[in-house]
C-alpha cells in the first residue's frame, strides 16, 4: 500500500504541471467549442418572429453536429496528452487506429454510408430539426438529426428512428414552395 501512495505522490510531483496545463487546455478547448456554437446559432436568431425560422433550425442543427465532433476531438487529444503523461508512445497508437479505422471503414459500409448521407441531409438543408417530413411510410415532426440518423415523432407521440443511409427520398412538409 506504501509503494502506491509513493508512486501516486511521485507521480503528482513530478507531472502537476502538465496535469495543471492538460485541465486548462481541457476547459478552455471546451469553453470556446460551446461559445463558437453558441455565436453561430445567434448569429441566424430572429428576434423578431416568434416562431424558429428556417435559418435558426438549420443553425441550432448544425450547433449539435459541430459540437458532438468538437467534443470528439477535444476527448481524443486530450486523451492522447494523459497517455503520453504516463509515458505511453502514442505513435504506435495512431498508426494502428489508421488501420483499423481503414477496416472498420470497409466492415462498416452502412455506417460510412449513414453519415455521408447525413452530411448530404445537412449540406442540402433538405430538412432540419422541428421540420414536418414524410420519409417513406413514417411522417412526423424531426426531433433530431445526427449525421448518423433522423429521428420522427409521428401525431400520436410514436417515435421513429431511420438511419441516414436507408432514406431514399423525403417530403419535407414544412418547406413553402418557392
Amino acid at each position: 500500500m506504501n509503494t502506491l501512495i509513493s508512486f501516486v505522490t511521485n507521480f503528482f510531483q513530478v507531472n502537476s504541471v502538465k496535469i495543471i496545463i492538460i485541465v486548462v487546455l481541457f476547459l478552455v478547448a471546451k469553453f470556446i467549442l460551446r461559445r463558437i456554437v453558441k455565436k453561430i446559432i445567434k448569429l441566424f436568431d430572429d428576434k423578431d418572429n416568434e416562431s424558429k425560422s428556417r435559418l435558426e433550425k438549420r443553425a441550432d442543427t448544425l450547433g449539435s453536429v459541430c459540437l458532438a465532433i468538437g467534443n470528439a476531438v477535444i476527448y481524443t487529444i486530450i486523451l492522447f496528452m494523459i497517455l503520453s503523461l504516463f509515458d505511453v508512445d502514442i505513435r504506435p497508437i495512431l498508426a494502428g487506429a489508421g488501420v483499423i479505422g481503414l477496416a472498420i471503414g470497409f466492415g462498416a459500409q452502412s455506417l460510412v454510408k449513414d453519415f455521408v448521407s447525413g452530411l448530404f441531409i445537412l449540406i442540402e438543408d433538405q430538412y432540419n430539426v422541428g421540420d414536418r417530413v414524410k420519409v417513406g411510410v413514417s411522417e412526423g415532426r424531426v426531433e433530431a438529426l445526427t449525421l448518423r440518423s433522423t429521428v420522427l415523432k409521428d401525431e400520436e407521440g410514436k417515435i421513429y428512428y431511420i438511419q441516414n443511409g436507408s432514406i431514399s427520398n423525403v417530403v419535407n412538409l414544412s418547406k413553402k414552395k418557392i
